[in-house]
Order: C-alpha cells, then sequence, then structure tokens
C-alpha cells in the first residue's frame, strides 16, 4: 500500500547537457499529471507521460525538470538574406516618412524566421538514453518515499480499524441485553399506567416480538464484520487499493448508520457515536492512499 504523497530528485548529465529531475505529488482522486519542461526538451513530452502512467495510478504529480545544454547540443542556422529584405524595407519607410532609423540587431531578432535553432531529431532520440537513467533514480526515490508513507497510512489504518472491531463487538454484546431491558421498561410503564391492572403477558411477548423485528441488528453486526475482514487484507494488499478502501469504508458508514437508527440503547448509541469518529479519522487516512 503506497501513499499519494511523495518527493523524489535526481540530477546528473547527459551526453548534450546537465539534467536536474523534481518529482511531488499529492493525493487526488485521479491520476492528473503535470510536466515543467523547457522548451529544448518539449519533444519527450509523450514518452514522460507514457513513463509517469506506468508508474503512478493515482495522485497529482508534477514533474520538473531543468536543463542546462552543451554547445554541441544545438546548431543556428541564420536567414541573411531575409534578414537584408528587412532591412532594406525598415529604410524605405524610415525614407518615405522621414522617420529617423538606425539599423539595430535588436530589430531583427524579434523576427523568428532570421535566426532559427536547429536540432537533430536522432541525437535527442539518443540522449533519451543517457537521459532514462536519471529519471529511473529520481522515480525510486520517489516511490520509496511514497512506499514508506503507506507504511506510516497503514499503521494508523490498522489501529483505528481494531478499535472499530472491538466498538462493534460490545455493540453485539449489548445488543443481547436490549431485548430484556425493553421488556422491564415496558412492563413498567404499563404498571405505572394501570397500577391496579395485570399484565397480560401474551399482548407484552406480542409487543416484545414487534420491537425486536423493528430494531434487530444481528444482520447489521454480520455486514460489518464482513467488511472489517476485507479493509484488513485491502490494507496488506500490494498495488493501487485506495478506491477499495474508500467503497469500503462508505459500506461500513452505513452499517454503523443503521445500527444507530434500529437501537434504543444508551450504551449502544454512545458505540456507534464512537465508531463514527474513528470512520471519519480513517476517512481522512485513506484519501491518501493510492
Amino acid at each position: 500500500m503506497n501513499s499519494m504523497t511523495g518527493f523524489g530528485f535526481e540530477e546528473g548529465n547527459g551526453e548534450l547537457g546537465y539534467y536536474r529531475v523534481n518529482l511531488k505529488s499529492l493525493n487526488h482522486r485521479f491520476c492528473d499529471i503535470h510536466l515543467r519542461l523547457p522548451r529544448e526538451l518539449a519533444m519527450w513530452e509523450e514518452s514522460l507521460m507514457t513513463y509517469i502512467r506506468e508508474k503512478i495510478s493515482r495522485g497529482k504529480i508534477e514533474v520538473r525538470i531543468t536543463f542546462e545544454p552543451r554547445t554541441e547540443a544545438f546548431s543556428v542556422e541564420t536567414n541573411t538574406s531575409l534578414a537584408r529584405s528587412y532591412l532594406e524595407g525598415l529604410h524605405r519607410i524610415s525614407q518615405e516618412l522621414d522617420i529617423p532609423f538606425e539599423p539595430d540587431l535588436k530589430i531583427l531578432l524579434q523576427v523568428g524566421e532570421i535566426i532559427e535553432l536547429k536540432k537533430d531529431d536522432q541525437q535527442w532520440n539518443d540522449e533519451w538514453a543517457h537521459f532514462l537513467p536519471l529519471l529511473d533514480a529520481a522515480f525510486k526515490s520517489f516511490c520509496t518515499f511514497r512506499e514508506n508513507e503507506g507504511k506510516a497510512l497503514q499503521k494508523d489504518l490498522l489501529s483505528l480499524l481494531n478499535k472499530v472491531r472491538e466498538n462493534i463487538q460490545k455493540v453485539e454484546t449489548n445488543s443481547g441485553e436490549v431485548k430484556e431491558s425493553y421488556r422491564k421498561k415496558l412492563t413498567q410503564k404499563v404498571q405505572e399506567i394501570l397500577p391496579n391492572s395485570p399484565v397480560n403477558e401474551a399482548l407484552l411477548a406480542q409487543e416484545l416480538v414487534y420491537y425486536v423485528e423493528r430494531s434487530d441488528i444481528h444482520e447489521e453486526i454480520i455486514r460489518m464484520k464482513s467488511h472489517l475482514t476485507r479493509m484488513e487484507k485491502l490494507l496488506f494488499k500490494t498495488g493501487a487499493v485506495g478506491r477499495e478502501l474508500e467503497f469500503v469504508l462508505q459500506e461500513m458508514n452505513r452499517e454503523v448508520n443503521t445500527i444507530g437508527s434500529k437501537t434504543g440503547s444508551a450504551a449502544i448509541s454512545s458505540l456507534v457515536i464512537d465508531m463514527k469518529s474513528l470512520l471519519e479519522k480513517m476517512r481522512e487516512q485513506i484519501q491518501n492512499v493510492e
């Protein structure tokens, strides 16, 4: 089990320059990738996206790569004919409008076609092989960070899970006493209202049956135990389990709410409140599980 929070860094030389790779991720419902690349490395965007998706299934991840190129990484081509034509055109405008004009290279540099940066595609395809070990090293430290964070989450979730299990066990124990407690309260209430009349045991038994059917939480307890077992197995499962954990937690909340609505026992109501608090803490932790 991994956390969606992670950091990673690596730097080093390729054949065409020096690279720094920074990785950072936070929790997110889906896999949301943000690349921050220098213009020179734009041709690697698709390869990087494919690489990252193979490593990460959930989380908002930012990949920032800086690059310090060597001289041989690029070549520059100049179009002097085009530059001459621009200058001649500017001279004509100056003369016809009687506007002073002094030739300036800054003006020509604003025209993109005059000076162009050329890259050898094959050279950069070969460079990817030199860059890949740096990317692998950055992701190794990144994934190690997420694994360690995942272990901490696993420990916290198991502790909360065991507390919920203890509470549901107490609920089961108390549920067996609810019928007798209700019987005593009902008998007492009848005697208070009709002190001189004998209690009709048949009607009392009928009322008890109705109450037991309406307030029976046996099935909810069984399902709750099943959800607890399933969640515990998921916490020891490798790979992305965050969405499954979220689903199981929703089912656990549903069962706890049903138990709370069915029972009139003060003891069970108190345990339900405790379980809701524990499940909320689990929800906060699970939001960061990949």
